[in-house]
């Protein structure tokens, strides 16, 4: 007869066992956080997800944030650009389509003349830009900053970086703190102001209201588009390969 004692221990292992099995499988974390998101080092096991960008994977990092797209009302979601709310066009150009005359928050004017296939940026002929929608409120938007600003400064004047704040307004003193907080060297503008540019984003590049959503072009033609986050090797490995 079996004792007590030998059952208890059976049922121990049995447990542990089941245990170990269970948290190594996707559906542990699938109740607490996706665990699937980059975090930018060295010697990291990448995966690809379905119509997203490859992910890297670090798994001595702790859970971050979920994912933006798992989660509708996230701040890093915002709803599309309804046609109604475009304002009149006062600039055309007389090739692919609208001119948008802006100004960065920091006073920059900046113009952005639309082709079919991407931006020129007549202020900054000859280099690869960095044009990127994000919220203020998105944690993955922030992630993204320093990753930005260490490409700009390692590249100099070859790379110039324009982020389009597309959540709710902004005020002037928030956004001299988001500057001052993140160290932002680069410019930014008012999605207020840029309401046609998203517009023509959405309906051209398929942009889904996911942040961040980051675009490269060079020479006026868009190389890459990255819904969501991105890592800094994947973002400097793609613009390294059209320095060439």
């Amino acid at each position: 007869m079996i004792s007590r004692s030998s059952i208890k221990n059976r049922i121990v292992k049995i447990s542990i066992l089941l245990t170990i099995m269970f948290t190594h499988t996707g559906c542990f974390f699938g109740y607490f956080e996706n665990p699937f998101v980059s975090a930018e080092k060295p010697n990291k096991m990448t995966y690809t997800q379905p119509n997203r960008q490859i992910v890297n994977v670090n798994f001595n990092a702790p859970p971050p944030t979920v994912e933006c797209a798992d989660n509708s009302s996230s701040a890093c979601n915002k709803a599309p650009i309804a046609a109604t709310e475009l304002k009149p066009k006062l600039h055309t150009s007389t090739g692919d389509g609208e001119i948008h005359k802006l100004r960065s928050i920091q006073g920059e004017p900046i113009t952005i003349i639309e082709r079919s296939n991407g931006f020129i940026f007549p202020n900054h002929q000859n280099k690869i830009i960095i044009l990127e929608m994000f919220g203020k409120k998105c944690a993955h938007c922030i992630k993204e900053m320093p990753i930005l600003n260490s490409l700009r400064s390692k590249y100099g004047g070859k790379v110039e970086i324009f982020a389009v704040q597309v959540e709710d307004k902004m005020s002037a003193s928030e956004a001299k703190r988001l500057i001052r907080r993140h160290k932002i060297r680069y410019p930014l503008i008012s999605g207020e102001s840029a309401t046609n540019l998203q517009y023509n984003i959405q309906n051209t590049y398929g942009w889904t209201g996911i942040l961040p959503f980051t675009m490269v072009i060079k020479n006026g033609v868009t190389e890459f588009t990255y819904p969501g986050e991105v890592s800094y090797n994947r973002l400097n490995n793609d613009i390294k390969s059209i320095l060439r």
